[in-house]
This record gives structure tokens, sequence and C-alpha cells, in this order.
């Protein structure tokens, strides 16, 4: 929650969005280089990141701002810094 504290709401959406679709891009390529072992800890990892990642988008639309800072903060949880 100290990012939104020193960015603002709309620099760190556009930062999401950058991570959003390099987190993406990862997962097609994770996918399309069929690696065995199928490395399936780091694909859900990238879901769970993608759907966080969004859920704060759909919080800021709504302006509900604690809301958008807890996913924020489970962003951070889950490896996801933003700077």
């Amino acid at each position: 929650m100290s990012i939104i504290l020193t960015m603002d709401v709309f620099e760190v959406l556009g930062k999401l969005q950058l991570k959003e679709v390099q987190i993406e891009k990862k997962i097609q390529s994770l996918i399309e280089a069929n690696l065995d072992p199928f490395p399936m800890d780091r694909l859900q990892k990238g879901k769970v990141l993608l759907s966080l990642i969004r859920e704060f988008k759909m919080h800021v639309d709504a302006d509900d701002f604690i809301q958008a800072g807890m996913r924020l903060r489970d962003l951070e949880l889950e490896g996801l810094h933003i700077k």
C-alpha cells in the first residue's frame, strides 16, 4: 500500500498494464516452449498475477481505492513489485 501513497493511482495503473502485457507474453512463451517437465507452478503464478492486476483495474474503475490498495498489496505479496 506504500506504493499507492507515493505514486499517482494512474501511474500505478499504467505500470500494471505494462506488467500485464509482459506476464501474458511470458505465459504464452511458456506454453509455446512445451518444456518437459512443464512449469505448471510458473504458469499458475502468472495467472494469479493477471487476475490480481485485473481486480486492481476493476476497483480503480469503480473508484474503490481501498480495495485497489489491497489488491496492490496482494500483488506485492505474490512478488510483483512496482518501482
